[in-house]
């Protein structure tokens, strides 16, 4: 016969409601007594019932991943590491896209936090929604995903450091002989706009003069809107490099670039961030900074549910990126040398 809570409460001598509490962690029960029950538990094979779980805690066995655009490949590389964790730790992901709007943010928050799910994942950046949200009425089971924690919020994050990212992407292209550095990304206030900037104008400061950052143009995280500004850019600023903040753009302004004849890693360099599944596959494989996405995903749903089960801290995660290097960059210092 299965175990059960009244095969348990008969082996250990107890009534069906204090074994009930013991494997629920509620008050009432003697420690000496808990431990038996919890003994005799897993002698059994034992299985919580995750609906009867969820009528004690009043709390179901899912967590939620808000994202704001699942097209974008980064976004599903997130809910992959965060889907993976949940199911080790005995969770079900429940994922809704708010295809960047901020009425559906706040629709989402409302439907899932309904659902009593355990807890959330924010992979939205803060700064687009029109107003704030209760973090009071939302805490203490969010992290954020991807994004930075929003001020004032105290909420944990676990994210990438895209300053030293942009740096990276700068550096490279100093190295490499090229000059004039145009930079494309999404919304100017975005926080992944922000600091994939700071770090590349660090990386320009630090130069000596080797690199100059001559135009920024912010938009939208669009590979059709990478095409069409990167387009602008080159028929209008004399640039030999283009650092396109996320692989979507980058792949617009590779078909821009050819569009006009330019080539990248050619007369020109073309570098993305990301590094999805079509920058190697590109015909020109594209230069990019790799994120440790998966990873966001995952470490995220481990400190969430740290978060639900043990009261564990909020803290921040910061993860390191790395730099891809292919043809869309090649050398010009080395082929000049040649």
């Amino acid at each position: 016969m299965a175990a059960n809570i009244k095969t348990i409460a008969a082996a250990a001598g107890v009534s069906c409601a204090t074994v009930s509490r013991a494997l629920n962690g509620q008050p009432g029960v003697g420690p000496r007594t808990r431990r038996r029950i919890e003994r005799i538990a897993r002698e059994q094979g034992y299985v919580p019932d995750a609906q009867a779980q969820a009528l004690v805690s009043g709390r179901l066995p899912f967590v939620g991943l808000v994202v704001p655009d699942i097209t974008n490949p980064y976004f599903p590389a997130i809910a992959r590491g965060a889907e993976e964790a949940a199911f080790e730790l005995g969770y079900s992901l429940l994922l809704v896209d708010t295809a960047w709007r901020s009425d559906r943010v706040f629709r989402a928050l409302d439907l899932l936090t309904s659902r009593r799910v355990a807890g959330l994942l924010l992979s939205v950046p803060m700064e687009r929604l029109e107003r704030t949200p209760d973090w009071e009425r939302l805490r203490p089971s969010v992290v954020m995903a991807g994004q930075p924690s929003p001020h004032g919020s105290g909420l944990g994050a676990v994210e990438v450091d895209d300053e030293l990212g942009g740096r990276l992407v700068g550096e490279h292209l100093a190295a490499c002989g090229w000059r004039r550095v145009g930079f494309l990304a999404g919304p100017r206030e975005d926080a992944a706009t922000r600091r994939r900037l700071a770090g590349l104008q660090a990386a320009v400061d630090a130069s000596g003069g080797a690199l100059d950052l001559v135009a920024v143009r912010c938009g939208e995280w669009t590979e059709g809107w990478g095409a069409e500004e990167a387009g602008r850019l080159l028929d209008q600023v004399p640039v030999d490099a283009l650092f396109a903040a996320n692989d979507l753009l980058a792949l617009g302004a590779l078909r821009a670039a050819e569009a006009r004849g330019r080539t990248a890693g050619g007369d020109l360099a073309i570098v993305g961030y990301d590094d999805i599944d079509a920058a190697a596959r590109c015909r020109v494989p594209l230069t990019t900074v790799a994120q440790p996405t998966r990873e966001v995903g995952r470490e995220a749903v481990r400190r969430l549910v740290a978060r639900i089960e043990n009261d564990a801290p909020l803290e921040d995660l910061r993860l390191p990126p790395n730099l891809v290097v292919r043809a869309s960059s090649d050398c010009l210092t080395a082929r000049k040398a040649i």
